[in-house]
């Protein structure tokens, strides 16, 4: 029996500068705003929801873990 998984493609830029929490089963954004503290406390408890992070600006500079852009 093969197991087909459908990727979730999520469009951000809505909520550019914010952080967001999505639903892990449709990829909707379910929580956004700018302070993280209040992501993290409206996700806790919400079943399949995980906080995504931070969506960067487009114009902002993207730096990896080693500090390189």
């Amino acid at each position: 029996m093969a197991l087909a998984l459908k990727r979730i493609h999520t469009d951000f830029s809505p909520y550019e500068g914010q952080w967001v929490a999505i639903d892990r089963r449709t990829g909707e954004v379910v929580i956004a705003d700018e302070d993280p503290h209040v992501v993290l406390r409206k996700a806790k408890g919400r079943n399949h929801v995980v906080v995504h992070g931070r969506v960067p600006y487009a114009d902002e500079p993207f730096r990896d873990h080693f500090g390189f852009a």
